[in-house]
């Protein structure tokens, strides 16, 4: 949602700076259309922005509106002139809109809606040869290649978030390793932020059912240590490491060791050798 909110910015202020600069440069030979082309793109994306919640709801569930987005903004462009007219960068927003909704295939065709639709709306109203004699052959290839440098771009940029969130689990144990105490809050931290249920906060059993054994391998996870480390730490077996892990799990709702861990930081969390039965 936060991506969403980024990206639909970003496209307002190009559509704002391109209205502006329309302006400062004299709204052209039909000053009304151009001026109410800019209007409507500005206000479209506005309305998008206040209504983020309905609109990312809506690409989530059909990606393939991305394809109108840009089918719409190009439409736009071509009305207003698409060798003159300001409002051609615009349509660039629906490739970054793409890249955060739907996946890469998608990305790619927009691409190829826009450069096909840019093409052809180029070549009706100029010929090669003319393009060439005005020297806007240039700025014309450089549109045609500005579509796939941006999806290039704006999927690389994915692909390094995707991974940096796919190896947050390695940098946590890095973090817990080197800082014990901070393992709970960010385990929790991570989970909120991931949308999974967290044992701290899911109000288990009372904690004082746990013995003093199992709060201290609890301790001991919760400080970075594996269990295979807490039993030779402690000179006792694997398994009986294994069987305190297993009945603090069952006593206190948690599922996966993070969770258990997480348990050290609620507040009635027992003192060691306080609750042995």
């Amino acid at each position: 949602m936060r991506v969403l909110a980024i990206t639909l910015v970003l496209s307002l202020w190009i559509a704002f700076g391109n209205l502006v600069l329309a302006i400062a440069e004299g709204l052209g030979p039909n000053p009304l259309r151009r001026l109410m082309i800019g209007i409507v793109l500005v206000l479209c994306i506005a309305a998008a922005l206040w209504q983020r919640d309905v609109v990312c709801a809506a690409l989530r569930a059909r990606p393939w509106l991305v394809v109108l987005v840009s089918v719409a903004q190009l439409v736009a462009a071509v009305v207003d002139g698409v060798m003159g007219g300001p409002y051609v960068a615009v349509t660039l927003t629906s490739i970054g809109l793409a890249a955060v909704v739907a996946r890469p295939r998608t990305v790619w065709l927009c691409v190829a809606v826009l450069d096909v639709g840019y093409a052809e709306a180029v070549l009706l109203d100029s010929s090669p040869a003319a393009l060439v004699q005005t020297g806007e052959l240039a700025g014309v290839l450089g549109a045609l290649l500005g579509y796939p440098f941006a999806a290039l771009v704006v999927l690389g940029l994915a692909g390094l978030f995707r991974r940096h969130v796919a190896n947050m689990g390695a940098a946590l144990d890095a973090i817990r390793h080197g800082a014990p105490m901070l393992t709970p809050a960010l385990t929790v931290a991570v989970q909120l932020g991931a949308g999974r249920p967290v044992g701290l906060l899911a109000a288990p059993s009372s904690l004082v059912d746990l013995t003093s054994d199992e709060v201290r391998v609890v301790e001991g996870l919760a400080s970075g240590r594996r269990p295979k480390q807490i039993a030779f730490a402690w000179g006792v077996s694997l398994a009986t490491v294994r069987k305190h892990i297993r009945l603090a799990k069952r006593k206190t709702g948690a599922r996966t060791l993070p969770e258990l861990a997480a348990m050290t930081a609620r507040p009635d969390w027992p003192e060691s050798g306080a609750s042995d039965n």
